[in-house]
């Protein structure tokens, strides 16, 4: 599972930045994209907790997480798009890149903690 307070898979990307040839940055920039991929699947995963105990919640419940939820599922979608423009364009320098991935993440860490203020722990995980 994904650790909450984990900035991202690569806090400081100026092991990208600074590479010294296109294709080691390339390859560097790949493996940041993989982490980033591993964590956001990780997200998912508990997500999926979270979207399953909304869906099969009163609608009293349901009121109380619907703008947590909506804004959970679109923030995954942005991630993913994020991650597919990255992988597409390996862009010079990932630093703005990492920036709007890092704040995505920080957007699911916040929500998912509200979402779990609101929905009991013994509703899922298990």
């Amino acid at each position: 599972m994904a650790n909450m307070d984990y900035p991202g898979p690569c806090p400081s990307c100026s092991a990208i930045d600074g590479c010294a040839s296109e294709e080691r940055r390339k390859f560097v920039a790949a493996k940041y994209c993989e982490g980033v991929e591993m964590e956001v699947n990780a997200w998912k995963a508990r997500l999926y907790d979270v979207i399953t105990a909304f869906d099969g919640a009163d609608a009293t419940l349901r009121d109380k997480l619907k703008d947590s939820v909506a804004l959970l599922k679109s923030t995954v979608r942005e991630l993913d798009a994020a991650i597919a423009q990255f992988d597409r364009e390996c862009p010079a320098s990932v630093s703005e890149v990492e920036r709007n991935i890092g704040d995505k993440l920080q957007t699911v860490r916040v929500h998912y903690s509200k979402a779990l203020e609101v929905v009991s722990p013994g509703s899922f995980g298990g």
